[in-house]
């Protein structure tokens, strides 16, 4: 008997690693007195800026039913040349809980604090933790 090929209609292998988070792209930001929010599905990113800097927030939710690791990469840009990369690891967040942590970004050209900054996912990747 001969062999047949696999059919082309065939769906992909499902990946071992749930899409616990989404990442859908940001709508417009939501404005909280001098703080924009994005919101990335269940990502979300504040951005506040002051003399010094942009003091940014993430906070990431695990919506799945198992622990995951998260890391990302956030961009934080503005006018006359700001421009600040985050990068943060989350190992372990339980399921309904979530990851967040916050630091001021200072542009180390000494570009001045944008008063309107815009932000942006880089890189993101979970793991099962």
């Amino acid at each position: 008997m001969k062999p047949t090929a696999p059919s082309k209609s065939a769906a992909p292998a499902a990946s071992s690693t749930p899409a616990a988070v989404k990442t859908a792209p940001a709508a417009a930001p939501e404005q909280e007195g001098d703080t924009k929010v994005y919101k990335f599905g269940d990502i979300e990113i504040r951005l506040t800026p002051n003399k010094l800097g942009v003091y940014t927030a993430i906070h990431i939710l695990n919506s799945s039913r198992r622990s995951m690791d998260f890391s990302i990469t956030v961009r934080v840009t503005g006018p006359s040349g700001y421009a600040v990369t985050m990068q943060r690891d989350f190992p372990s967040v339980l399921p309904g809980e979530s990851a967040r942590d916050a630091g001021l970004l200072i542009d180390k050209d000494n570009a001045p604090a944008p008063a309107d900054p815009v932000a942006e996912i880089v890189k993101f990747e979970q793991t099962d933790g």
